[in-house]
């Protein structure tokens, strides 16, 4: 039900109730404008069926009013509010046919005054019923029309002077009569819309103030429950610093403890040290090569942007488990170097065979097509790899085994990943051609000059085709010539090969391999100077 609805059943039922209100005003106006009118009846000779016919409204007065006090004391249900107005209704039509009648019957009688009076009484009725029946339409036209159109009618049939002053009066007040209470109507009604806009606005007002007194206390519960909150996460936040302080504690002694990576299942960085001490020992003593394989997932740090943390802890061990493969005889050992890097160490293997077994490596990984979404230049997880190979000295430090893996992993990553790059320690040694139209004929005296002036003993030897290796170890930096034949040097795994007239520098502490490369005796003259 609208706004509109409800004001209409709001106005009929103010309507009827105001009309009996006011109904005890209208009887005694009634009485009051009858007995006027039996007065001046009277007083102009009126004949009695007049003088009788002026009583009517005396009658219907008391019968309405009478209406008036059953209506007050019933108190009717809304149900029964239709029928009381029909019954108001017809009361004041009695009442304006009363009026109406008598404006007539005077008229007829052609007494000026009386007839005067009769309709001024009319016309007064009729205006009073605009002004006690307003906003009820319908009564005040019915009312006007019973009390004032009769009379105006028969005056017009007179077509008299005096009949058309009166006529003109009546109809005057019947145009002002409807004129007035459509504008009292209209007024009122306005004035209903606009109360009930109030009243149900007031009633939404008094819904929306128990709402915010509703929310008030809501919001203090809240509050004391946000209070309370807090302050059990201060407890947890305090218990929760404990417990992490208790775990890193444990974390650290399990670290000091375990020689195994937590997230890998390989060797942690200290057990990987601690055991290249180890073997790195055992190599000097045996003069067997070490081998290290250091191993790198390209662009690991976009992976962890796109796929976060847990993913790529799982990565690690994925690629762990297949370095870990790798490493079949018992010395070797995979282990986590740093964050994103993973190392295979391997004793007794020389740099062949690790370069081999890093491309193996590398095409592993390759061909597991793992997926890498965040990664610029690929769309599959790959890795590069840096390799090196010393046979141990003791003029050499373990970590240079640990430098040198470290440089050929940085200069494969320097190549665009997804590459295996060995460390070449053949690329420190120079070599030296003879020099013919400054070095003149090359024979032993002129190449032994020239040697004495970078060392200051030179010896002498002869390598025959066939022989086996000789090794040569120096603590100081050491040139070879070769006079006669072809040279092969092997250096920790690589090899080159230098020809009569050729003079290579070997830094101090580098241990290479000499042997006769060909079916000819190589005469080699060795240089060695302090550092």
């Amino acid at each position: 039900m609208d706004l509109t609805q409800t004001a209409m059943i709001q106005t009929e039922t103010k309507q009827v109730d105001r009309l009996y209100d006011v109904a005890h005003t209208d009887c005694i106006i009634g009485l009051i404008a009858a007995t006027l009118l039996i007065a001046i009846s009277w007083i102009f000779g009126v004949p009695r069926p007049g003088q009788a016919l002026a009583v009517i409204p005396i009658i219907v007065v008391l019968g309405r009013w009478i209406i008036a006090l059953s209506y007050n004391r019933a108190s009717p249900p809304n149900s029964a509010v239709k029928r009381w107005g029909m019954i108001f209704n017809a009361g004041a039509a009695a009442g304006a046919l009363s009026w109406g009648a008598i404006a007539v019957y005077f008229i007829h009688l052609d007494i000026i005054p009386v007839a005067a009076a009769a309709v001024a009484v009319a016309a007064m009725m009729s205006l009073i019923a605009v002004i006690l029946y307003a906003g009820s339409l319908v009564t005040t036209v019915m009312f006007a029309a019973l009390a004032l159109v009769p009379g105006a009618a028969f005056a017009a049939l007179r077509a008299d002077q005096i009949g058309t002053v009166l006529g003109a009066a009546l109809v005057s007040s019947f145009i002002i009569a409807i004129l007035c209470a459509r504008v009292v109507k209209q007024l009122v009604w306005e004035s209903v819309i606009a109360h009930s806009e109030n009243e149900q606005l007031a009633g939404h007002l008094d819904q929306r103030r128990t709402q915010v007194e509703k929310l008030n206390v809501a919001l203090k519960t809240t509050t004391d429950k946000r209070e309370q909150t807090e302050i059990t996460l201060r407890r947890v936040s305090t218990d929760l610093g404990l417990v992490q302080g208790k775990a890193k504690a444990l974390a650290d002694t399990l670290e000091r403890v375990s020689p195994r990576c937590q997230v890998t299942g390989l060797a942690n960085r200290r057990h990987l040290n601690e055991q290249l001490e180890s073997e790195w020992r055992r190599a000097t003593r045996e003069q067997k090569p070490v081998s290290l394989i250091i191993v790198e997932i390209d662009e690991f740090e976009e992976y962890v942007e796109a796929y976060g943390h847990q993913s790529a802890d799982s990565l690690l061990k994925r690629i762990g488990q297949a370095v870990k493969g790798f490493g079949r005889r018992s010395g070797d050992l995979a282990g986590r170097y740093e964050d994103e890097k993973l190392a295979l160490l391997l004793p007794g293997s020389d740099a062949r065979n690790a370069a081999r077994m890093s491309e193996a490596l590398r095409k592993r990984i390759e061909t597991s097509k793992i997926a890498h979404a965040g990664a610029k230049n690929r769309d599959i997880i790959t890795v590069h790899l840096g390799v090196a190979t010393i046979k141990p000295a003791q003029s050499l430090p373990q970590t240079e085994l640990l430098k040198r893996a470290d440089a050929a992993l940085y200069e494969a990553r320097f190549q665009g990943g997804n590459k295996v790059v060995a460390y070449k320690p053949l690329s420190k040694m120079k070599l030296e051609r003879w020099d013919q139209p400054n070095d003149g004929q090359l024979n032993e005296q002129s190449l032994t000059q020239k040697l004495l002036l970078w060392g200051y003993d030179t010896v002498k030897d002869v390598l025959h085709p066939g022989e086996k290796p000789c090794e040569h170890i120096s603590p100081d930096d050491t040139v070879i010539a070769i006079l006669t034949g072809e040279l092969l040097i092997d250096m920790e795994g690589h090899t080159m090969t230098i020809h009569a007239g050729d003079s290579i520098f070997i830094p101090h502490g580098i241990q290479v391999q000499l042997q006769a490369s060909g079916d000819k005796p190589v005469i080699k003259f060795t240089a060695s100077k302090s550092k």
